[in-house]
């Protein structure tokens, strides 16, 4: 197929051509505006999408499963919320509802260097301690006292207090203080005035409060050395079968005087005492012959009896007594012959003459009569050859 030659271009088409140009791109920009114009009038923008399209394809979708987090989040709040406001409220109506509770500024701490002569706003019982009050001046705190001392110098709201009664007050507090944590010390069990007073000093009373509490509480007798004496020996006696002997030893390191011990061991009587180192004696005695040689399980049952704190010319007749009356050949016998194997097992590496020797003189040491020994190294080669 042949198509039309064109000859060369002459100066008048290059004019021609320029405005066809022109006039195609007027045209171009023509229908441009006519299709943005189309797509206007149907609430599309360029590219086909409405512009509610484009916005929703630019918000990041939430996950469904962190959705529901979020408003678990947002009620759990607004639960711990409510729960909150109900607590101040029913703290509120507490305080309102106790006499003692005052309208007006909300109390605010302070220390006690910092406390000033005042107005009492407000008396509240202490949330640890029921029997204790803070004192406010001023709408702040002041100081504590005990329930014995607000009635003592009835405190009440509206009662001016300079700091000379102020001081007055806090120290009569204190001593207040130290007396009754003393009584609640005695109130288990009586103690002597040593222990008394090193319980305050543990919980660190000042001396001169001490003084005087440790005063009132012998006024009152509560404190009484003599008493106390006459008590702990009766108890040591009846129930613990102590003898007097230790007794006395553990008076004097509780506190007590010659005066105070010597009354005290008058409660003690002799017939007591036998008693009850006989009892201690036959007792121990007996466990220790079910191991021992009669005359090792003598010494210890010495030993502990003077332990426990019983006279040694009382101790010397009781086990004679023991001795004549649990005196069993045939029983010693039988605790030797566990003592002999043992030895023979020990030093089974000797022979002869020097295994008998080197076992001798070992069950002689526990306490074994010879002719007990030899008996029952008889007994023993016999059962053995």
């Amino acid at each position: 197929m042949t198509g039309k030659k064109r000859g060369p271009m002459k100066l008048s088409d290059i004019g021609n051509t320029k405005q066809s140009s022109k006039a195609a791109v007027d045209k171009k920009s023509k229908q441009d505006s006519y299709t943005r114009e189309k797509h206007s009038d149907n609430g599309l923008s360029e590219g086909g999408q409405s512009p509610s399209y484009q916005k929703k394809a630019r918000v990041k979708q939430t996950p469904r499963h962190q959705t529901s987090a979020n408003i678990e989040d947002s009620a759990s709040t607004a639960d711990n919320l409510a729960s909150d406001l109900l607590a101040k409220a029913e703290g509120l109506r507490a305080q309102k509802a106790n006499p003692l509770f005052q309208e007006g500024e909300l109390p605010t701490e302070t220390s006690e260097d910092e406390v000033v002569a005042g107005e009492i706003t407000l008396i509240e019982v202490q949330k640890k301690n029921k029997k204790r009050f803070n004192v406010y001046i001023k709408g702040q705190f002041a100081f504590g006292v005990s329930e014995n001392t607000l009635v003592k110098f009835a405190l009440h709201k509206g009662q001016v207090l300079d700091k000379d009664f102020i001081a007055d007050i806090q120290q009569i507090d204190k001593e207040d203080y130290a007396y009754q944590l003393a009584v609640r010390f005695l109130s288990h069990q009586l103690r002597s005035e040593k222990e008394v007073r090193a319980k305050l000093n543990e919980e660190e009373i000042e001396p001169e409060v001490m003084e005087k509490a440790v005063a009132k509480l012998k006024e009152v007798k509560l404190i009484d050395d003599t008493m106390f004496g006459q008590a702990y020996t009766r108890t040591a006696m009846n129930i613990n079968k102590k003898g007097p002997n230790v007794i006395a030893r553990e008076l004097k390191n509780k506190g007590l005087g010659e005066d105070e011990i010597d009354q005290s061991m008058n409660e003690y009587d002799r017939d007591t005492e036998v008693e009850n180192a006989y009892v201690i004696a036959e007792k121990y005695f007996q466990k220790q012959l079910r191991k021992a040689s009669h005359r090792n399980a003598s010494q210890k049952t010495k030993q502990y009896l003077v332990q426990k704190g019983f006279d040694s010319d009382l101790i010397q007749d009781l086990m004679q007594q023991l001795a004549d009356h649990y005196h069993d050949e045939d029983q010693e016998l039988a605790v030797l012959q566990k003592d002999l194997e043992k030895y023979m097992r020990r030093y089974k590496k000797l022979s002869g003459r020097e295994l008998t020797f080197k076992v001798k003189g070992m069950l002689y040491n526990k306490g074994y009569p010879s002719e007990l020994i030899n008996q029952a190294l008889e007994i023993y080669e016999e059962e053995n050859e």
